[in-house]
Order: structure tokens, then C-alpha cells, then sequence
């Protein structure tokens, strides 16, 4: 396996749950399956390809974390309409 498909799917194995975090947030439940499945599928892909992983794929890996979940929270900022957030219940206000 090479270090840049290593690397993209270091980036994309980090940056579907942090996009997944904000679907679950915000309740969108069919966006949240999609990502669901797959994350699923890029957990196999990393069990099949890491047991074989030469010291400069496992370097390539590591760096494509942070930047995913980097592009994570950039996207999730841009791409969806945060004022339609869910937000909690303020205790205070509720009716006894």
C-alpha cells in the first residue's frame, strides 16, 4: 500500500466520526447511517492494511489524523446551518 492511500485513509477514518459527532447532534439520522456504514468499512480496510505496514506508511498514517479531524470541524462549520442546532433544555425554564 502506498503512503498516500495510507494517508487518505488515516484522514477519512478520523474525519467520518468528528462529521459523525455533529449528524448525531444535530439529528440527522440518514446522513448519520450513510457516515455510520462507512466508518464500518474503513475499519476493515485498516485491520486488512496495518498488520503489513512498513514504518513510513505507519509515519503517513499518524499524520493523516489530526488534519482529518482538522477537516472535521472546518466542515461541519461551513457546511450545515448551525443555527438550526438542536440545543439542550435549560432545566431552569421547564415547567415543574
Amino acid at each position: 500500500m502506498t503512503e498516500l492511500a495510507i494517508f487518505s485513509g488515516s484522514f477519512a477514518i478520523v474525519f467520518a466520526p468528528g462529521f459523525q459527532q455533529q449528524n448525531i447532534h444535530n439529528r440527522r439520522h440518514m446522513l448519520a447511517m450513510l457516515n455510520a456504514t462507512f466508518i464500518g468499512m474503513l475499519n476493515l480496510l485498516m485491520f486488512k492494511i496495518g498488520p503489513q505496514a512498513l514504518p513510513t506508511e505507519m509515519l503517513t498514517f499518524i499524520a493523516g489524523e489530526p488534519l482529518g479531524t482538522l477537516a472535521a470541524l472546518w466542515l461541519n462549520g461551513r457546511w450545515f446551518d448551525t443555527t438550526a442546532r438542536v440545543e439542550p433544555r435549560d432545566s431552569a425554564n421547564m415547567p415543574a
